[in-house]
């Protein structure tokens, strides 16, 4: 008999992305929940002194963040072990990494409902965009939005001049940003992912990083630029019209999927 639900997600206070990805935050839910971070529950199956955090026979909705990496990966083995020790639904984590991608995952018995950011064919998982699209400031748009802006992952600048912003600010201060200009050059994927919500023309700056698969399995495809091609690519690239409302209108229907689920399993 389950008497709670855990939630956890990537919560790395320096990255609004990863901060504002689980739908714990959007969604109003009927049962008991406990909320634990991704990285806590590394830590403790790394025998870190947080054995708290070690879930065994839980029901644990993870969700979102770049989680599906490769084989080996701190990240990949740390989603490995709560769904071979709990009973998980996957809400919009998403694959991330520039190697082959470790995506058996999926096919455990213990994972009851899948919902993958990635689009991509042949996995057993359905299309579900993250769910930071319900966020209410993605409803304000800018009356006069002008010029280009820059979006940088703090970890990654852009090699362009320009008025620019860094993923560590709040949500509230990126998207607000977002709105006020035109087009958008980010190193974020949530930067790619929040300009594309806006509806503005966007493109990926790599710099020297690989380019990951957490790119290029965006259902709206991304150009990919540099600070020499940038100009030329703006001029060609297309906007992502209807994003916002598909991606509510998925989260929506995987959250009355998700209640389901647990309710049954609550009885």
């Amino acid at each position: 008999m389950y008497e709670r639900v855990v939630f956890t997600n990537i919560n790395f206070q320096g990255n609004a992305g990863d901060h504002n990805c689980s739908p714990f935050q959007y969604y109003k839910f009927p049962f008991p929940i406990r909320l634990a971070h991704f990285p806590l529950i590394e830590q403790a199956i790394k025998g870190e002194g947080w054995e708290h955090f070690l879930f065994k026979n839980e029901i644990i909705v993870i969700g979102g963040g770049g989680l599906i990496t490769h084989k080996g990966n701190h990240l990949q083995e740390t989603l490995r072990y709560l769904v071979e020790n709990n009973k998980v639904i996957l809400w919009g984590i998403g694959s991330n990494t520039p190697l082959e991608i470790d995506w058996d995952i999926l096919n455990h018995e213990n994972v009851l409902l899948a919902g993958i950011r990635d689009k991509i064919h042949g996995i057993k998982a359905e299309y579900l965009p993250c769910v930071s699209a319900k966020h209410s400031l993605f409803d304000k748009t800018h009356s006069e939005p002008q010029g280009l802006g820059l979006l940088e992952h703090h970890d990654h600048p852009i090699d362009i001049k320009g008025d620019r912003i860094s993923n560590s600010e709040t949500i509230e201060n990126i998207v607000n940003f977002i709105s006020s200009k035109e087009s958008i050059i980010t190193s974020s994927y949530h930067g790619v992912y929040w300009a594309q919500l806006l509806n503005k023309k966007v493109l990926y700056y790599p710099g020297p990083n690989k380019l990951n698969s957490k790119f290029l399995n965006l259902k709206h495809g991304i150009n990919v630029c540099d600070k020499e091609n940038y100009k030329k690519l703006l001029e060609t690239s297309s906007h992502s019209v209807g994003l916002l409302k598909e991606s509510r209108y998925l989260n929506d229907e995987f959250y009355t999927k998700v209640v389901n689920i647990v309710q049954n399993l609550m009885k």
